[in-house]
């Protein structure tokens, strides 16, 4: 390495290899013109860089100032070292270190010097290149991500939209969780669409009871089979054959079989539930009012964190009661929701109140509508997870899940509701195969 004084002429600005961008160099002109005027007072305090074919590496505002002064020389330290990742190096210094470079020009050549070394030095990491260099730690991974994001997304090198590499790299993100958010969408009706193969085996007819047992005994948590989130619906309803009975068809009721021990059932459902799940994972209990207190002990009693105050599914004002004379009707069903372990909700702010009219025409004396199930399941889960109903009755919460892109099972004792599932299954089927089509004719590719 030498400095010696060099013919402004000869020193040749590569284009294809600065990285300090020509839009920022024209629009520097004060902070040029600054310059100019201190080289004209003072001199030239820091001589530029140049290779040893004359090929500069650093100080082009400085080689510009000269030319603006109309000097016919300009002082150079002359590198021998032809090896191009030095060169970066001094291109990284003389502009990082001090005026720094526009952050997508810094973000291409922090990429372009991570592979230079990668290729010399194959354990070279990010880590490396952030102690080498002093960069702020994390923005080597962001640079590094962004310049390799500009081939198919250049409009994240604007610096007019995106004035920093922060804002660059959360619209980034946001892009990237969008693709994902896609990408599940698909899966999903795909997943849909193949429902019908597998429903037949998700509802089945049999004990719950005995049916949660088997598969806490033969598939444990550690295969990774169990479920993420279950809706437990049992038959807690009070006198309901009672007060139904003004009804004019109560033949759904024939199958409906209320708990005459409800206490000790309903301990047995939540310990086999929590043992069914996940080891972080929520889960619904439906309950009659009159046993609130009880239902808050027994979940708690086998460790479920449950709050204090439940969830409401509100149908409407038009309430239901069997003594309209002396009665108000009534227009809400609670239900907790319990934790096990430490889950997170898959939607944040939502209110506790789900507000859904209720079925005027059921198959199941308890059937729920499948938009209050499909709303209930997307608070706790993303696609892809597996849905744990013991209680199925009409299956509409298997039905919702994999409407969600979700799969599950359960268990119901009357096979008198498991045909209907299945053509339910299979009309949600058509409906969203109808909906593809119809979407793919209005937004045609």
């Amino acid at each position: 390495m030498e400095v010696r004084m060099v013919p402004v002429d000869r020193v040749v600005v590569p284009e294809n290899e600065r990285y300090r961008s020509r839009k920022e160099l024209e629009e520097t002109d004060k902070s040029l013109m600054d310059l100019v005027l201190s080289i004209k007072e003072r001199g030239l305090l820091q001589p530029i860089t140049v290779d040893i074919s004359m090929k500069l590496l650093a100080g082009e505002r400085r080689l510009k100032a000269h030319k603006m002064l109309k000097l016919t020389e300009i002082p150079c330290v002359i590198r021998t070292d032809g090896e191009k990742v030095s060169k970066l190096r001094i291109e990284y210094d003389e502009n990082v270190r001090r005026r720094d470079l526009a952050w997508p020009d810094r973000a291409r050549l922090e990429l372009k010097i991570y592979e230079l070394e990668k290729a010399k030095d194959k354990t070279w990491t990010q880590r490396d290149q952030q102690r080498v260099f002093g960069t702020p730690q994390g923005n080597v991974s962001m640079n590094i991500q962004l310049a390799e994001a500009f081939e198919t997304m250049p409009e994240l090198a604007d610096i007019e939209k995106y004035p920093t590499l922060d804002e660059a790299y959360k619209e980034l993100k946001r892009y990237e969780i969008q693709e994902r958010l896609n990408a599940l969408e698909v899966k999903k009706a795909k997943e849909l669409l193949e429902a019908p193969k597998w429903a037949e085996e998700h509802y089945i007819v049999g004990d719950a009871f005995n049916g949660m047992a088997k598969f806490i005994k033969t598939q444990p948590q550690s295969q990774g089979k169990a479920f993420q989130f279950a809706e437990v619906d049992p038959p807690y309803g009070v006198d309901l054959h009672k007060r139904k009975s003004r009804n004019s068809d109560n033949s759904s009721m024939e199958e409906y079989l209320e708990w005459e021990d409800f206490p000790k059932l309903f301990q047995t459902t939540a310990e086999l539930v929590w043992k069914c799940l996940d080891a972080h994972a929520f889960a619904v209990f439906w309950y009659g009012m009159s046993r609130h207190q009880e239902v808050l002990d027994i979940l708690r009693g086998v460790g479920w964190y449950v709050p204090d105050i439940p969830c409401i599914w509100y149908k409407g004002d038009v309430g239901q009661t069997a003594s309209p004379d002396t009665s108000f009707g009534s227009c809400y069903e609670p239900f907790f929701v319990a934790r096990k372990g430490q889950p997170r909700f898959a939607r944040l702010g939502r209110g506790n109140v789900f507000a859904f009219p209720s079925l005027q025409k059921k198959t199941h004396p308890t059937e729920k509508p499948i938009w209050l199930l499909e709303e209930i399941l997307g608070c706790f889960l993303t696609p892809g997870s597996r849905v744990l109903v013991p209680f199925l009755g009409s299956g509409v919460t298997l039905r919702a899940a994999y409407k969600l892109g979700h799969t599950g099972m359960g268990w119901d004792l009357s096979d008198q509701h498991k045909d209907g599932f299945l053509m339910t299954v299979q009309q949600d089927m058509e409906n969203m195969r109808k909906a593809q089509e119809g979407a793919a004719i209005a937004n045609p590719v």
